[in-house]
């Protein structure tokens, strides 16, 4: 072994150990804090201790197998701690000096900011999605053994079969999500070049999630769209509005299988062109927002907050809206998306707008 690769081997070492403490640090912190040991659940904590376990051991081999040019000699845990340690004792030596001497303020690179946020980004939503899919897991399970309890065909498909379908759509999203926030390896193609940088794009996809959705958004907007929603007075109108449903939320899967182990929410993964990339640049953000309204129909109409209702799901729209517009705003950087948005020119409806 040459002194150089013994050098690398040194800080793949560091690295290692280093990703071992933050992922420990972070386990504790989902097991201990008041939030998260009440909002994660046990099957959560346990699979997160589980892919602990799975990086002790997988973590350096994996990284063997890769040519030595394409290994990550130093990950981004390591990068973001010692900008971390850098900043503070900067930060104290400058407060120090700050009537004398108001020069060198403490800094980070943007690499290092980078890292900094994307293990933010893994940090929220990885025992999110994880909870999420136990959730739909378990409801795809009760539709399931709902089937045998219905005494005719309707009941069977738009009390059992429609419902079960949408959970196992959003048992395989879900699954591909928490990929792409647990796995970053060169070979998935899945590296992070960026991270959302502004606080207002944070801000508009955190309003999406727990515990903000539950705490800000959901106390303004009242939840109308119902996955089960049907018609009491017309089975056609309920097929109608069942079938449209799964198909729009076909359409917001179909984007998630385009993106693969690129998924994750506020990051810079590479830029996918096809599926239904290829045709508008958001696709998954108005399917959903066009099947909560088709759902949401019956709700709105049997009740007397059809004006509360519209305007609720107005907000949504809204926030998803934003979501997009601070995605371009933070992907236009990448000489790729200037590329794509040349190729296709919609956001959300081809050839509309």
């Amino acid at each position: 072994m040459t002194r150089r690769t013994r050098q690398q081997f040194g800080q793949l070492f560091q690295s290692y150990i280093t990703n071992i403490l933050l992922f420990s640090f972070a386990i504790v912190i989902y097991q201990k804090s008041f939030y998260y040991s009440s909002f994660i659940r046990t099957e959560t904590q346990n699979v997160l201790i589980g892919m602990v376990v799975m990086y002790i051991v997988f973590a350096i081999p994996l990284e063997m197998l890769l040519p030595p040019e394409r290994r990550r000699i130093e990950g981004k845990g390591l990068i973001a701690l010692r900008a971390v340690i850098r900043f503070i004792h900067d930060g104290w030596r400058y407060l120090r000096h700050f009537s004398l001497d108001r020069s060198n303020p403490p800094s980070i690179t943007k690499r290092e900011k980078t890292c900094i946020l994307f293990l933010m980004v893994k940090f929220y939503f990885l025992p999110m999605m994880l909870n999420f899919f136990f959730g739909n897991w378990g409801g795809m399970i009760f539709h399931w053994n709902q089937f045998s309890s219905h005494v005719n065909v309707h009941d069977l498909l738009l009390g059992s079969t429609f419902p079960f379908i949408i959970s196992l759509f959003f048992v395989i999203d879900t699954l591909y999500f928490i990929f792409g926030y647990s796995v970053e390896y060169p070979t998935a193609r899945n590296e992070v070049r960026s991270v959302e940088p502004t606080f207002f794009g944070w801000v508009v996809a955190l309003l999406c999630y727990p515990p903000f959705n539950g705490g800000v958004t959901d106390n303004y907007f009242i939840w109308a769209p119902q996955s089960a929603a049907v018609f009491d007075s017309s089975l056609i109108a309920s097929y109608a509005l069942q079938i449209t449903a799964l198909f729009l939320l076909w359409i917001y899967l179909w984007a998630t299988l385009a993106l693969g182990p690129r998924c994750s929410n506020l990051t810079n993964r590479g830029i996918v062109s096809w599926g239904p990339y290829k045709y508008v640049r958001h696709p998954a953000y108005i399917c959903k927002n066009l099947g909560w309204f088709v759902t949401a129909i019956p709700f709105l109409l049997a009740t007397d907050r059809l004006i509360i209702g519209l305007v609720s799901l107005a907000g949504w729209a809204v926030i998803y809206f934003f979501r997009a517009v601070t995605e371009e705003r933070h992907l236009i950087a990448d000489p790729d998306y200037q590329e794509y948005c040349k190729q296709v020119q919609w956001r959300f409806i081809p050839c509309i707008y």
